[in-house]
Order: C-alpha cells, then sequence, then structure tokens
C-alpha cells in the first residue's frame, strides 16, 4: 500500500489561504504606539513654542495711521530685528523689515537704528524732502520697512511702548 504525501509547500492554481486576522492584543498595541506618537508630538510642539497658548498668527498690537507699534501682525513687540515675506495683492511678493532699537544717526534721506544686541540697518526715507524728521540721535524707535534689492525703505516708525504698556510713546508716522 502507498501513502500519498500531502503537499506543504502551495500547489499553483490552488485556493490561497485566508490572511492571519488582527487580534486584541496588535490592536491594543497598534493604539498604544499611536498614543505614544501622539504625546511626544504634543510634547515637540510645546516645547518649540516654550509654552506659549498664543498662536503665532494673532495680532498684538494695533499697526497703521491710527497709532500703535509698526511691528504688526505676528510680530511680538519685544522682537528686536526681523525679515519675512508676504504677498503683495498682485501675485508677487514683498520682503518686509522690522526693528526697534537705537536711533545712530539721521539725514533727510535716511534713519539708522542699532538694535540691543548691536544689529545695525540703515533705512531710505521716502519723500527725502520731508525736513520734519520726528526722530533724533539716540531715540528709541520701532522701524517697519520694505527692502527692493539691497535698499531696505522706511514705511512706518514710532517709538516702542513703555515696558509692560501695549500703547505707545508716540504715534506711528508713515511715510
Amino acid at each position: 500500500m502507498s501513502t500519498d504525501q500531502i503537499p506543504t509547500e502551495q500547489v499553483w492554481g490552488a485556493p490561497q489561504p485566508s490572511p492571519r486576522r488582527w487580534g486584541l492584543r496588535e490592536t491594543v498595541a497598534a493604539v498604544g504606539v499611536a498614543a505614544v506618537i501622539a504625546a511626544l508630538g504634543g510634547a515637540a510642539i510645546y516645547a518649540a513654542t516654550d509654552g506659549s497658548s498664543q498662536s503665532s498668527g494673532a495680532p498684538r498690537q494695533a499697526f497703521g495711521s491710527g497709532g500703535g507699534m509698526p511691528n504688526g501682525p505676528g510680530v511680538p513687540p519685544t522682537s528686536l530685528h526681523g525679515e519675512f515675506v508676504v504677498p503683495d495683492g498682485a501675485g508677487g511678493f514683498t520682503t518686509e523689515l522690522t526693528q526697534t532699537g537705537t536711533v545712530t544717526a539721521i539725514s533727510p534721506t535716511s534713519i539708522t537704528v542699532r538694535s540691543e544686541d548691536s544689529y545695525s540697518q540703515t533705512y531710505a526715507i521716502p519723500n527725502a524732502g520731508n525736513a520734519n524728521a520726528p526722530f533724533a540721535v539716540d531715540e528709541r524707535v520701532v522701524v517697519r520697512a520694505t527692502r527692493n534689492g539691497q535698499t531696505a525703505t522706511v514705511t512706518t516708525i514710532g517709538n516702542p511702548p513703555p515696558s509692560g504698556s501695549g500703547a505707545p510713546a508716540r504715534p506711528a508716522h508713515r511715510n
């Protein structure tokens, strides 16, 4: 008598065995891994924002001809200087600058400001014929400007608010 051996390998054309389904153990493990990833992501975001609950895009000071600091929306009132790109409304982009510091030089055509970290920037003043410069050397100012190539041109300038206050010492001067 001969015995037929049962093949241990799959035979071509034979139906596929049903796939193994996840059990409770695999599901619990997957949920645990997802919870750990979510917790680590939340901790990273918390650390990156220094625990601040304020959104970075929220306006913190008024901006424009009604007075206020010329830092503008999204720029912290304590920032020393920065540069960012915004849409220009015509399909292009504009590079904007902001700086808080002390006036080190001023002329009818330009103003130079130095921040506490020794960063210094010279800005062109539009309408160069304006002899009534509202600021003097050694005054603290907040400048908002646009950059075109290597030229930074003032758009607004004002005094920073006194420490602990949201109101400016002098309204912003728009050029």
